[in-house]
């Protein structure tokens, strides 16, 4: 029969503070990753449909009102030169 083992204690192959700085590294990349794809998405009104562009008609508004006509005629007739 063998001789018994020491009992030794367990000693981690990281320390913590090395552990802790790579993880919360790598959720800090995450997030930077998350809110840039968030806020360099593309517009959602420039989706994958088309852009159609409708004509507009537009009416001139109708008065109700009737202008004054002037009953003096109009002098067409050029003026001599003396």
């Amino acid at each position: 029969m063998s001789p018994p083992r020491r009992r030794s204690t367990y000693k981690a192959p990281r320390n913590r503070r090395e552990l802790t700085v790579a993880v919360l590294s790598s959720l800090g990349i995450i997030v930077a990753v998350a809110v840039l794809v968030w806020v360099l998405r593309p517009n959602k009104d420039s989706g994958t449909q088309p852009i159609t562009t409708t004509p507009v008609v537009t009416t001139a508004p109708t008065s109700t009102t009737v202008a004054p006509t002037d009953t003096t005629p109009a002098d067409t007739t050029p003026a001599e030169t003396p």
